[in-house]
């Protein structure tokens, strides 16, 4: 007998773990596994973001992921030893978002948290299991899964299928997405270290240059204990071994350890984990093929820059999370609609991901790239500017923005009324904290909200009431007008806090009625 599940989840990273557990917490029944035979244990991606930190606030999970992190309190910039520029950190992001930090977590820490979630309602994930292929059947879903423990294949049906599988992502191969982009030329070492306390292990980040080279140093946890990045420089001994990226796992610690002294002069007690590895940028041609989806690294991949990886991955999950369960629950819905409010998950997310493609390219361009433009770059704009534009506060904001991907919008997306001003619809609600209170304690919960900052008409709460949707009033203050909101207007929000539309003047039940209708969503 073939099991059943509404969502077939394949990997079990940080995406596959947010996808089963805002899905769980919508009511909708997941099966995850992975090939792997045990959880990770070493630290990968370690930048969490503020948007993403945001968005656990659904789950009640924001707070213990910052106590589990480490907010990194500034970064210092040097240019062959010499120090020349501070930046501090904390606060950056200050009146934009409750999380105004860049905050620091080990991703098998971060693993670990969600796991445990995950397993606390029930639910853990297959161990040791490989996806074979699937059948899409056009109304389920048949996965074949190998158990490598027993050898033994068996089958699996389900309504839908995801992909949280990585880069080399076996449910991208089934659908016949193309994975379009390029492979950086670059060989890059990463390595989490344990270093002796000099002016570099200080807690802070780090980013030196020095000639056409870059070394970055993280912090993670504690004082000592951070993430180097850098370029390995090939010598004539060592040429062959690190120009071939068919040997690119034989290069080990011992081999780049007298660049990382040079550059730095730190003193590492211990190495906890080392690789090598050449940057990609690619982005799938599709994101969905009927009843698959991509999440994560299986669709988008990018240079490390800026820590964008995980983040734009977790957040495609709980982009489709709440489109997946509004299909599997509103039997009501016709097909066409439940194709048009899953089509826009692809046109949203590959939209993004998009964008953050070029971004980190024009960031790793500006760290690697060689010749006069790069040296100017390196060693006089990126030491001299950034510091100077800082200390302007329009500049923080913008650069804290699209940082911590609060800058993601779906303007234009099918989801969204056309409208103008500061504040549009796709964009996510602006946070205003007033008197130790934010507008955003109310998104807590997963469901559609209607928001007025103001006075409400008078027939809005019993519109609300008929149509089982969340009414919120706030009391007008002049700080929800310079955030960009509009005093009496009615924002409709969507379960993943975006605007969905922003209603003025008369006639708004009606309009609210015209949106849900004409999107078939009730």
């Amino acid at each position: 007998m073939k099991p059943h599940t509404d969502v077939l989840i394949v990997g079990a990273g940080p995406t596959g773990l947010v996808l089963a557990l805002w899905l769980h917490r919508q009511g909708v029944n997941v099966h995850i596994f992975d090939q792997a035979d045990a959880p990770a244990k070493n630290s990968r991606a370690i930048v969490v973001h503020a948007r993403i930190i945001e968005l656990y606030r659904q789950l009640g999970l924001s707070e213990e992921l910052v106590a589990l992190g480490y907010k990194l309190p500034g970064t210092n910039l040097w240019v062959h030893g010499q120090h020349k520029a501070h930046i501090s950190l904390l606060d950056f992001g200050r009146e934009l978002t409750p999380y105004p930090f860049m905050l620091n977590v080990p991703q098998d820490d971060h693993e670990k948290m969600l796991e445990t979630h995950l397993n606390d309602i029930g639910i853990h994930v297959q161990r040791g299991t490989k996806l074979q292929g699937f059948v899409d059947h056009g109304s389920s879903i048949t996965a074949t899964l190998f158990h490598e423990t027993d050898g033994i294949s068996t089958t699996h049906e389900a309504s839908y299928i995801v992909g949280c599988d990585g880069a080399h992502s076996e449910v991208r191969h089934t659908i016949g997405a193309k994975y379009e982009g390029e492979t950086y030329k670059p060989l890059f070492y990463i390595a989490d270290v344990e270093a002796q306390d000099n002016k570099l292990s200080n807690g802070e980040g780090n980013l030196l240059f020095t000639n056409d080279i870059f070394n970055l140093m993280i912090p993670y946890s504690k004082k000592g204990h951070a993430r180097l990045i850098g370029i390995i420089t090939p010598n004539n001994d060592q040429s062959p071994t690190l120009e071939s990226p068919d040997h690119d796992h034989q290069v080990t610690f011992e081999d780049v350890r007298p660049q990382i002294t040079e550059t730095t002069h730190i003193d590492i007690k211990n190495v906890n984990w080392f690789s090598t590895y050449r940057s990609h940028h690619r982005v799938a041609d599709k994101f969905r093929k009927n009843r698959a989806f991509l999440v994560g690294d299986a669709a988008h991949i990018h240079s490390p820059v800026g820590g964008q990886g995980m983040n734009t991955g977790i957040m495609d999950s709980i982009n489709l999370a709440w489109k997946l369960t509004t299909v599997l629950k509103r039997t009501d819905m016709s097909e066409e609609a439940k194709d048009q409010l899953l089509d826009s998950y692809e046109s949203e997310r590959r939209s993004f991901a998009l964008t953050i493609v070029k971004s980190t390219d024009a960031g790793f361009t500006t760290l690697t790239s060689q010749g006069i433009l790069g040296h100017i770059l390196r060693k006089w704009l990126i030491p001299y500017l950034v510091p100077l534009v800082v200390r302007f506060e329009f500049a923080r904001k913008r650069i804290f923005r699209g940082a911590s991907q609060l800058i993601c919008n779906y303007r234009g997306s099918a989801l969204c009324q056309t409208d103008e001003g500061m504040v549009q619809s796709g964009d996510r609600l602006p946070w205003v904290r007033i008197d130790q209170q934010d507008n955003f304690s109310t998104l807590q919960d997963l469901c559609w909200q209607l928001h007025v900052y103001g006075e409400p008409g008078p027939q809005l709460d019993q519109w609300a009431r008929k149509k089982d949707v969340k009414l919120f009033i706030f009391h007008w203050n002049d700080q929800y007008a310079e955030a960009g909101l509009i005093k009496d207007a009615v924002y409709l929000l969507r379960p993943d806090h975006y605007i969905a539309g922003i209603f003025e003047g008369s006639s708004i039940e009606s309009r609210l009625d015209e949106y849900f209708l004409t999107r078939g969503l009730y």
